[in-house]
């Protein structure tokens, strides 16, 4: 009875992700159109705000300590770059990235809610519940890669058309080890999950 009550607690919390999820897909969107048709109370210069990694940066000033100049400057770091009134449309990559990201994360929210509705149905080793595992494994692994692939291009193309005058870029590709990983042990779950039922399956034949 208790278990029953934690899994209509999860079930209900995810039905709220779920929901908010769709939110965040719906603002993105509408955003995008607002930018499509300039609208004015959209500030395009705050939305082309981008994260930067540059390898160095140096200041034209020099640093005063105890009355004598130093030159100083910055390495390996990030930030975000605002550059007003720039007319680039890289911001729709950006908005496409995010917007894949957030579809990803709903298809998750999704399977999670497909098992957990197995689940307190009383259904737990059935195959669609290992179905619906392999597949969120899967889109674990799309969300380390897809939206990353985009985020880079967009910074390659950023770099490529933008020069500041003492700032080095570095445009690097996030490659998530940790996710990827995630979601290859989440999918190796999924197989000896269904490969269990097909034994249990064959073993009730058998009898």
């Amino acid at each position: 009875m208790e278990n029953y009550k934690i899994l209509k607690i999860t079930k209900t919390i995810l039905n709220i992700f779920w929901y908010l999820q769709l939110a965040v897909i719906a603002s993105i969107i509408l955003i995008g159109l607002f930018l499509l048709f300039d609208v004015d109370f959209i500030d395009l210069n705050r939305l082309n705000g981008f994260k930067i990694h540059f390898s160095k940066i140096i200041f034209s000033d020099p640093l005063v300590f105890n009355g004598k100049n130093y030159d100083f400057s910055l390495t390996n770091g990030e930030g975000r770059l605002h550059i007003n009134d720039l007319d680039q449309k890289f911001v729709y990559l950006r908005m496409l990235g995010a917007l894949i990201d957030s579809i990803i994360y709903l298809m998750i929210i999704h399977f999670l809610r497909k098992i957990f509705k197995s689940l307190t149905e009383n259904k737990y080793f059935v195959s669609s519940n290992g179905i619906y595992i392999k597949k969120i494994a899967l889109s674990i692994i799309f969300l380390a890669i897809v939206p990353e692939v985009i985020y880079y291009l967009t910074d390659r193309w950023i770099i490529s058309t933008i020069e500041l005058k003492d700032v080095i870029f570095k445009n690097e590709f996030n490659f998530e080890y940790q996710t990827i990983l995630l979601g290859l042990l989440v999918f190796v779950i999924s197989i000896v999950f269904l490969r269990g039922i097909e034994l249990k399956e064959d073993q009730e034949l058998t009898i």
